[in-house]
């Protein structure tokens, strides 16, 4: 479920008339320029510990029912969507794919991980709400213990290749 909606937002995202978003994606994009001038290491643990905290949250957040996760994978999609749109028309099809394939290959992943372990946590408290057999506790538990064992570690290599390979593939495809 959570792949699909994913998906479905990102087509809109795509589809979506961006100019209408201009203002949002260039407010997105003067707040995220100077990362590019931090030490590496430093963005890194900036874009890490980012992804870390969201997906740990949108995990213990999937306890109310599993709407925050809903909305967190919607909103990412559509926003992903929209600023693949803008990069492609302004940059080319082949930057576009340069700065988001290389890490976006493990990081997406491991979202659509995080969400999906998000329901499952979701889908017990509404077994709680509806007083059927339910075990929300020890699924957010073993829930937690895949992010630790799966997730962190798959943001950790994104966050690495963000910083390193993404860079340096925009920097070949771009010509500078």
């Amino acid at each position: 479920m959570a792949t699909v909606l994913f998906a479905v937002t990102i087509i809109l995202g795509i589809i979506a008339p961006w100019n209408s978003f201009l203002d949002i994606v260039q407010q997105l994009g003067d707040l995220l320029g100077p990362l590019g001038t931090i030490n590496p290491f430093v963005l890194f643990l900036i874009i890490f510990f980012n992804n870390a905290i969201k997906t740990a949250g949108i995990i213990a957040l999937g306890i109310l029912i599993g709407l925050p996760p809903v909305l967190f994978v919607t909103v990412n999609g559509f926003v992903i969507g929209t600023v693949m749109s803008w990069i492609k028309s302004v940059e080319g099809l082949e930057y576009m794919i340069a700065i988001i394939a290389p890490h976006g290959v493990i990081e997406i992943p491991m979202l659509l991980l995080a969400t999906a372990l998000s329901f499952m946590v979701g889908w017990e408290s509404l077994n709680w709400i509806r007083r059927r057999e339910s075990s929300v506790k020890s699924q957010l538990v073993a829930n937690l213990k895949l992010y630790l064992k799966i997730v962190l570690p798959g943001l950790a290599v994104a966050a690495a290749i963000e910083v390193s390979v993404t860079p340096w593939l925009a920097n070949l495809v771009s010509g500078s």
